[in-house]
């Protein structure tokens, strides 16, 4: 029979079935993180950060970074003066949500069926809550050597120039080793593609839509078809576990009345890069692409702006891959790399020539979507990872 447990949190009274043991501690560490609305903008909700502060401080040493009102905790224990590092890295802030079309509100966690559902529950506050529990249970320990830091940051969910970004550029130790706690789904990541941002303006002639039987350059007809060209290109640089360089059209922005053809129209491509693809040959492709629109459109003229945001990085034969794939082989946990979706703080660290770097944490579903959740085995699967690793590299 599977074992029942009943959970008390905000006056919601809820009955769990789960076939496993669990501790209802680090779930209620889990709830505790959701219930603090930290939507990102604005990102500078300081009560859960000086939650998280306060909760480390009990066993670390702990620090504040504080850019433009985001307030970021890093925690150390040092075990001795043994050179050699790890940091556990892992955001509270988290997107937004639409309230009235969640089935519960979402700063009001709900446990259910194996599940813990909140804004923020999967990315990733349930990754946090199993950092925060293992490295609570690395710090009891005597037979470790080294330093473990715990980096709790802000603004990863627009841009992380003001969390782990800013901590990194004042955080004067050395990094030898990194995980991050994202929602990978129990696989292992070992790389991320990087962000090109291309902002292309098309300057046209205006004038009254009525004639467009004589002469006439729309910007927007040339917009869509160089759009409709960018949809279309496949570079065919994928690997088996990163997917190629993608190109998607996520902002178009022309016209000023119904019955005018506008003098300019922009729109902004927001490219994925493998790191077989640069800014150079991005540039190469755009401007080949537009001396053939040049000589189509005799008169049109382009302003583009380009914008390497982050960079791509594959790490398969890095030396934290190997510890982490021996830890997943003694958790008998399945082994599964992955080097897809969005960016994430990983770059920061890559940035700054840590060559360690991987992600590792539980199964969500509904991401930054309605009734986003958390999976409660996996989070103490990834609590479990988390503490072993450490051990592994500070033995």
């Amino acid at each position: 029979m599977p074992k029942t447990y009943l959970y008390l949190r905000s006056n919601v009274f809820e009955k769990i079935m789960t076939p496993w043991v669990i501790e209802l501690d680090i779930v209620d560490l889990v709830t505790r993180l959701i219930a603090f609305n930290t939507v990102n903008p604005p990102g500078n909700q300081n009560t859960c950060a000086d939650f998280i502060a306060d909760y480390l401080n009990n066993f670390s040493n702990v620090k504040t970074y504080v850019k433009d009102g985001v307030k970021n905790i890093v925690a150390e224990i040092i075990f001795s003066r043994v050179n050699k590092s790890i940091v556990f890295n892992g955001h509270w802030d988290t997107v937004p949500a639409i309230v009235n079309e969640w089935s519960n509100n979402p700063f009001i966690p709900v446990v259910k069926d194996g599940w813990i559902y909140g804004r923020g529950s999967g990315d990733m506050k349930g990754g946090l809550a199993a950092m925060m529990s293992a490295f609570e249970k690395l710090s009891k320990r005597e037979d470790l050597n080294g330093r473990i830091a715990l980096m709790a940051v802000g603004d990863e969910e627009t841009g992380g120039r003001r969390g782990t970004q800013y901590v990194l550029d004042n955080y004067n130790k050395d990094i030898h080793y990194v995980v991050i706690g994202e929602p990978t789904g129990l696989k292992l990541k070992v790389g991320r593609r990087g962000i090109i941002r291309v902002r292309v303006k098309i300057f046209g002639e205006e004038r009254h839509s009525a004639y467009v039987y004589e002469k006439c350059l729309n910007p927007i007809e040339v917009a869509s078809e160089l759009i409709k060209y960018f949809s279309r290109l496949d570079l065919r640089d994928g690997t088996e576990i990163m997917p190629r360089t993608t190109f998607a059209v996520t902002m178009v922005k022309g016209g000023i009345k119904e019955n005018i053809i506008p003098r300019e129209c922009e729109f902004v491509v927001d490219i994925r890069n493998t790191p077989f693809v640069n800014v150079d040959r991005v540039e190469a492709l755009l401007n080949k692409k537009l001396q053939e629109l040049e000589e189509k459109y005799k008169g049109i003229e382009f302003k583009i702006t380009v914008n390497d945001a982050g960079k791509p990085y594959l790490l398969t034969k890095a030396y934290i891959v190997k510890i982490s794939t021996d830890v997943l082989k003694e958790l008998g946990l399945c082994i599964q790399y992955d080097a897809g979706g969005g960016a994430s703080d990983g770059r920061f660290f890559i940035e700054k020539n840590i060559a360690n770097v991987v992600e590792f944490g539980p199964i969500a579903k509904n991401i930054h979507g309605v009734d986003e959740a958390v999976n409660i085995r996996s989070i103490y699967q990834s609590e479990s990872f988390y503490e072993k690793i450490a051990e592994k590299i500070l033995d």
